[in-house]
């Protein structure tokens, strides 16, 4: 690799970055009016549960740690979910400690929440954002459509849960939405992604969730340069990103021998990672239920046991009606893939499901977590059922219409009913 290339790549992302920066925020006042709704449902939500209840405590060891995370004692102690597959992550808690200690004498343990769940809040406010304007800019849907399905993800069960659970997930789903409309409009203005463009996504995505750095790269694809142009610059980002995640491990894996021996190493806790590899005979009813039914919609939440703590999660069935909606739901956005599989927008978003495809299904990594996970594919619910719109006669899609307020009237209803009902037990019984 010439030094001229790596050169002329860090100048172009300099560039690249300034051209983009003018995206992460509402452009309209539609948008502008978007995001203070969901800012504000969800910042009622996630302080309700702060403040009234001990779901989200600190300290609390109990029924609190929901979902099987122990989010914020992590946070405030070891560091939180920094490992191999979390290599630039460690920025954010720098800043979150920094900022920590300037409020600590105010708010002592609260101070991790109380800032951090603004910021969490804002990343799945700003990726709803993002879905919006992919509809309205590439699907090219009107705006009442555009609001209708933006609503409808916005009432998502991990799409809520992500607004108040301080982790990667809602980092990843800010930025996977934006790689995707910032591909996208690329692609539309000239028929080709910047490999700048590409190499930018690839360290934002893959230096939150590693695996993730893997969909950028499959941009690569939509230009029309050979297969092997596309294969020569695709190892010129992977060794360059590979290399960086190499330092930045080394760095930690030293400093933690030198200064921090008793703590978890990040080469200690890649070998740790082999716990969230699922393989057992409840594998096909955790795809359609966990991985799918309750990224969309919640069962109630009962205490279970996983590991040794007693948390929060989904029960592991569904009602009758809720099996007839995320089936119906699933047949839709499977037969909007099939019909638009030579769409290159849709092709794009593929390339992006078969990351986790194989992640999840064939390597079967993360299936206990699978309602978190969603904040790493859901973003491709609105879009493949926007993409539905352009081919279908005008009278079809007011049908369409009738069906997706259908959905986002049962989704909504129940969600907002669990989180009701979880409240209420909570406040009589916190522990």
């Amino acid at each position: 690799m010439s030094t001229h290339w790596l050169f002329t790549l860090f100048r172009t992302l300099q560039d690249e970055w300034r051209e983009f920066k003018q995206t992460l925020f509402p452009l309209t006042r539609i948008e502008i009016a978007l995001f203070l709704f969901f800012f504000t449902v969800y910042a009622f939500i996630g302080f309700q549960l702060f403040f009234n209840t001990q779901l989200l405590n600190i300290y609390h060891s109990g029924a609190g740690n929901y979902l099987g995370y122990d989010n914020l004692f992590h946070l405030h102690t070891r560091g939180g979910a920094f490992d191999i597959c979390h290599p630039f992550f460690n920025l954010f808690h720098l800043l979150k400690t920094g900022t920590i200690q300037l409020f600590s004498v105010l708010f002592k343990e609260k101070a991790a929440y109380l800032i951090c769940l603004p910021l969490m809040n804002f990343l799945v406010t700003s990726a709803l954002i993002f879905i919006y304007r992919y509809l309205r800019q590439i699907i090219m849907l009107p705006v009442h459509r555009a609001l209708l399905l933006t609503g409808f993800t916005g009432s998502f069960f991990t799409t809520i849960v992500l607004s108040f659970t301080t982790e990667t997930y809602p980092f990843s789903f800010c930025i996977l939405v934006l790689s995707l409309f910032i591909f996208s409009t690329e692609f539309k203005q000239t028929k080709t992604i910047k490999k700048q463009t590409i190499c930018l996504f690839t360290f934002l995505c893959g230096g939150i969730t590693i695996t993730n750095a893997a969909k950028p790269m499959a941009a690569l694809f939509l230009n029309k340069s050979s297969f092997l142009q596309k294969c020569k610059v695709g190892s010129k980002i992977s060794v360059l990103f590979i290399g960086c995640v190499a330092i930045i491990m080394g760095f930690y894996t030293l400093k933690n021998h030198w200064f921090d021996s008793e703590s978890v190493s990040p080469l200690e806790a890649t070998y740790q990672i082999k716990q969230y590899f699922i393989y057992d005979n409840h594998f096909s009813k955790q795809l359609l239920i966990d991985f799918w039914g309750n990224t969309i919609l919640s069962t109630p939440l009962t205490p279970q046991q996983v590991g040794k703590e007693i948390v929060l999660r989904p029960s592991d069935y569904l009602y009758d009606w809720q099996n007839i909606t995320i089936i119906f739901l699933l047949i839709l956005v499977i037969t909007s893939a099939i019909l638009n599989i030579k769409n290159r927008y849709v092709q794009l978003l593929l390339m992006y499901l078969s990351v986790d495809g194989i992640v999840h299904f064939i390597f079967r990594y993360g299936m206990n977590e699978a309602i978190l996970f969603g904040g790493h594919w859901m973003f491709t619910i609105p879009f493949l059922l926007g993409w539905l719109y352009p081919l279908c006669p005008t009278r079809i899609h007011y049908i369409i219409d009738l069906i997706i307020i259908s959905f986002f009237l049962l989704i909504a209803t129940s969600n907002i009913i669990e989180f009701v009902r979880i409240q209420e037990i909570l406040q009589t019984n916190p522990a």
